[in-house]
């Protein structure tokens, strides 16, 4: 057992509680008993610092018992035992002291990680609330204005398509503004029977206008009649912050972007299988330059980016996180920068809701 334990250049925990058990026992007085109750004691905070479990503690004590009835036969049992109680005491009164000082000091780096985390969001509330009103007035100026090109524009059918597919951006960039709004505000989002499809499909109708035509997307549809209780605008803000994220991994070369949504039951396995029971996965994988583990690590937090300082706000994939934990769902996340099978694989998985 634990004779290999770690305690100095010369000796293992095990020899030096062997030791002390010894030395305690054949005491002369009660100033070297004391002395050999204080080493126990050490010996103990030591054994908690080295993150012995209690398992182990309990037989290393029982070898040392084992070690020092060979060594020392003829002592009277009584005595023994009487006489080792104290060390024993002192020993896991020091171990449990020490690990307690181990809990309290990983419960408080937690606290205070919750803590940033929380400023953190409560600052992105505050600028949803900032820019929310002026984003609106622009909204208006663009819905004005085209609607007086709209007139001008009455006899040409590709112009007044045009007009109508501004329209409908100017809409959804509304809803985006009432959604900002309610986070700022604390306003929990409205959840609605919903097929999953239904929403991603209108989100890579907007991406299908907005991405290069360098990226292309696979949508792929597993099972039919997936249902979700959930916000349609956030599912499209899902995909919608996936999918900006995975083509700007892939410029300027391009690339392509792979989104599948299923039954997880009847379609994952492997180190996912643990998020099957009925759920939905919804699947955004791309081509692009990957993530090493480091930033794998920090991709939600908020403000977090690996974009130059002008380039990225680190909101996206916060928001994403947010969204997903608010619905009751989990997402992982696995990628290769290296190698030449390289880019990244976002799983979101979803409780599945009856359809009625």
């Amino acid at each position: 057992m634990p004779s290999s334990l770690p305690y100095d250049s010369d000796k293992s925990a095990l020899e030096r509680y062997v030791r002390i058990l010894d030395g305690f026992i054949n005491a002369k007085d009660n100033y070297i008993a004391e002395d050999y109750l204080t080493e126990a004691f050490e010996l103990g905070r030591e054994l908690a610092r080295n993150a012995i479990s209690p398992d182990e503690v309990v037989g290393l004590h029982d070898e040392a018992l084992i070690q020092l009835s060979h060594r020392d036969f003829e002592t009277p049992i009584g005595k023994v035992v009487h006489r080792l109680s104290k060390p024993l005491l002192e020993m896991s009164m020091a171990y449990g002291l020490a690990f307690r000082e181990q809990i309290e000091q990983r419960y408080e780096a937690f606290v205070n990680e919750r803590l940033l985390q929380s400023n953190k969001l409560e600052a992105i509330g505050t600028l949803a609330a900032g820019i929310a009103h002026d984003f609106n007035n622009i909204i208006g100026s663009i819905i004005g204005f085209a609607e007086m090109t709209g007139d001008l524009l009455a006899d040409s059918r590709q112009g007044q398509e045009n007009i109508r597919q501004i329209s409908i951006a100017c809409s959804r960039a509304h809803d985006l503004v009432v959604r900002m709004l309610s986070f700022a505000r604390q306003i929990p989002a409205t959840p609605i029977l919903l097929d999953i499809a239904d929403p991603i499909r209108e989100a890579l109708t907007m991406l299908s206008v907005t991405l290069d035509a360098c990226i292309q997307i696979n949508f792929s549809i597993m099972d039919e009649h997936l249902c979700v209780m959930a916000d349609p605008g956030q599912i499209q803000q899902l995909i919608m912050n996936l999918c900006i994220n995975a083509a700007e991994s892939m410029m300027p070369r391009g690339g392509r972007i792979d989104i599948e949504v299923g039954l997880a039951r009847g379609h994952i396995a492997g180190d996912f299988s643990k998020h099957c029971n009925n759920n939905i996965y919804l699947l955004v994988a791309d081509t692009g330059s990957g993530m090493p583990p480091e930033i794998q690590k920090q991709i939600f937090d908020p403000f977090f980016t690996t974009k130059a300082p002008s380039g990225g706000s680190g909101l996206g994939l916060s928001v994403v996180y947010g969204i997903v934990k608010s619905l009751g769902g989990m997402i992982e996340v696995g990628s290769r920068s290296t190698g030449g099978d390289t880019g990244t694989e976002f799983r979101v998985f979803l409780p599945r809701a009856a359809s009625g």
